[in-house]
């Protein structure tokens, strides 16, 4: 009965200890998992905020550049064209401004038997042609509408104009140019017809123009695209004349003719065009230049394609990069948490560590009170020898002297462990600093030997030489002694590594430097420090040993030590060799 209780409270307290474990390994795996949430999470935001910060002015840059580059493109495909149905129009102003002219010319100046007879006007008509092919016939119209003379390809002799409607408006207006239209001939063909008072009546001439020469300078307006003459309903002249018929109007809505070029946009049922119109004939006419909206803003499909090529390039290198460099700076993140969860358990060590050393001051003190009474035991043992020794007259005096060789003896480490006593309550006294002049002929070999028997234990052969020369310095005594125990500490540390029991030689040298000034060595033979970590030794927290060996904090403290007493720390090392550490410090007086 009693076993299977005890066999029950064991199973119940390895129960509990079981459960309790395994609540911990949950909140750790928890906290754990919300860690690695909240990293997630974190880079997430990283990664969404440095894609769209440069995301967004990119696509705004190139929606602009997009925008002004298509505006501008736009603008001078229109330009283009407005110049040159300008430029075109005018040639063609004025090649039917020189007809008429010499049209005109002729009718003034040529007397009225070449007027009425064919083979003068025939000559006349070879006089106009040395200087223009612009006509394919003449002929001479009296003032009752009667043609009296004709010289051309067409039998047209005595044919009646009286109706025409381009001899009615030459008369009227004194010059006309017509649209094109069949008349006799049943030919589409455009008459230029002159008018001047001869012999008490209107006299006019006309003539036929050349189609030839009108549709070359109408086609040389058609560069890169398309040219052609329309009248005011919008039928086609000139270069839409096809298979001897008169072409209907093209069905498009033109606007409204203007008094000077201007520009617009057209669409027929296949393509959309931009368009130049200028006017020709007083008004009657006008030069229609177009081009296909897909050749004139060829350019900007073609950055089209290269914004897209860019932007799909530009976009993924930036989400590429921010990708990458989220991830570096979550892991940073990461890394540098981490880092201050060991900075935070380093704290804690030198914390625990600063409590183990109150606590040691606090028993050093302890010791040093028994340690009093058992001198004074000693000394009153010594006082009863004595005692012992006068009243026995010498039969005892091997005994009593035995009795004096273990009193001396037990006097001789009650004093060792005073003097030790004494020093621990030194290294951990607590308050301001106080400089004394310190000896250091004396001084260092007092120090090293707190650590000479740790180093006889490993086997590490140590050695401590200061000049006589060397000058005293000023320091706190207990601080002092914490850098050298320090510097000792980390020296045994590097020799046990490098060379186990056996091999290690450790050098305290202190000196009188040129300046003079102290120069204190501390040089060891043990693995030495990587020469990527010799710029940072120096910083806290910092250290190379294996967690839980060592808090980062030493060497820190021995900087601020020196420094504050106007000195200086410096190391040298090399990687398995050794490692030497230097103290200049400045004399006294």
């Amino acid at each position: 009965m009693w076993l299977l209780v005890n066999l029950l409270e064991s199973i119940d307290v390895f129960w509990q200890k079981s459960l309790r474990k395994s609540r911990m390994l949950l909140r750790k795996t928890v906290v754990g998992t919300m860690k690695h949430e909240q990293y997630r999470k974190a880079r997430h935001h990283i990664l969404a905020g440095m894609i769209v910060v440069p995301l967004v002015p990119f696509l705004i840059s190139l929606a602009v550049g997009y925008y002004s580059y298509s505006a501008t493109i736009e603008e001078m495909a229109f330009s283009s064209l407005r110049q040159q149905s300008q430029y075109h129009a005018r040639k063609i102003g004025d090649f039917l401004h020189e007809c008429r002219s010499d049209l005109d010319l002729a009718l003034a100046l040529a007397p009225m038997e070449t007027l009425r007879s064919q083979q003068g006007l025939m000559e006349l008509f070879h006089d106009l042609q040395s200087s223009t092919s612009a006509f394919i016939d003449i002929g001479v119209i009296d003032g009752s509408g009667r043609q009296v003379a004709y010289f051309g390809p067409y039998e047209l002799e005595d044919r009646e104009y009286a109706d025409a409607l381009w001899y009615v408006n030459a008369r009227r207006t004194m010059s006309y140019i017509s649209d094109v239209y069949l008349g006799f001939r049943n030919e589409p063909h455009v008459t230029l017809a002159v008018a001047r008072e001869r012999m008490g009546e209107i006299w006019v001439m006309r003539a036929t123009l050349n189609p030839l020469a009108l549709s070359s300078l109408v086609d040389s307006a058609a560069l890169g695209g398309e040219a052609y003459i329309v009248n005011r309903k919008g039928v086609p002249q000139i270069s839409r004349l096809s298979n001897g018929v008169i072409l209907e109007p093209d069905g498009l809505e033109y606007p409204e003719p203007a008094a000077s070029t201007h520009t617009f946009r057209l669409s027929d049922r296949e393509n959309d065009y931009i368009y130049a119109a200028s006017p020709l004939n007083d008004g009657r006419w006008r030069l229609m230049v177009r081009q296909e909206e897909h050749e004139a803003y060829a350019p900007i499909q073609r950055a089209s394609v290269l914004i897209v090529i860019i932007m799909l390039i530009g976009g993924g290198a930036i989400v590429g990069l921010a990708v990458y460099i989220s991830g570096r700076i979550a892991a940073s993140l990461r890394s540098k948490d981490e880092a201050v969860s060991g900075l935070e358990n380093q704290l804690f060590r030198a914390a625990r560590l600063a409590e183990l050393g109150e606590m040691s001051a606090g028993f050093a003190h302890e010791i040093n009170n028994p340690l009093q009474v058992m001198k004074s035991d000693l000394a009153l043992m010594e006082f009863v020898a004595g005692d012992i020794a006068e009243k026995t007259k010498g039969r005892c005096d091997g005994e009593i002297a035995e009795l004096r060789e273990i009193v001396e003896q037990l006097m001789l480490q009650i004093r060792r462990c005073a003097g030790i006593t004494r020093k621990i309550l030194k290294f951990g006294r607590y308050g301001e600093p106080v400089l004394e002049r310190i000896d250091l002929v004396e001084y260092l070999p007092g120090v090293g030997g707190l650590v000479e028997k740790k180093a006889a234990v490993h086997g590490i052969a140590m050695h401590c030489d200061v000049a006589p020369d060397t000058p005293a310095v000023k320091a706190d005594p207990g601080q002092l002694q914490q850098v050298m125990l320090n510097l000792l500490n980390n020296a045994i540390h590097a020799l046990v590594d490098q060379h186990g029991s056996r091999g290690g030689i450790l050098d305290i040298k202190a000196v009188r430097d040129e300046q003079g000034r102290v120069r204190i060595t501390v040089a060891d033979n043990g693995t030495g420090i990587p020469r990527d970590n010799l710029e940072r030794i120096f910083n806290p927290f910092y250290t190379t040993k294996a967690p839980g060996k060592g808090t980062g904090l030493g060497l820190s403290v021995c900087y601020g030590i020196i420094t504050s007493l106007g000195g200086e720390i410096s190391v040298q090392s090399e990687t398995g060799k050794g490692t030497t550490f230097v103290i200049v410090l400045p004399a006294s007086d």
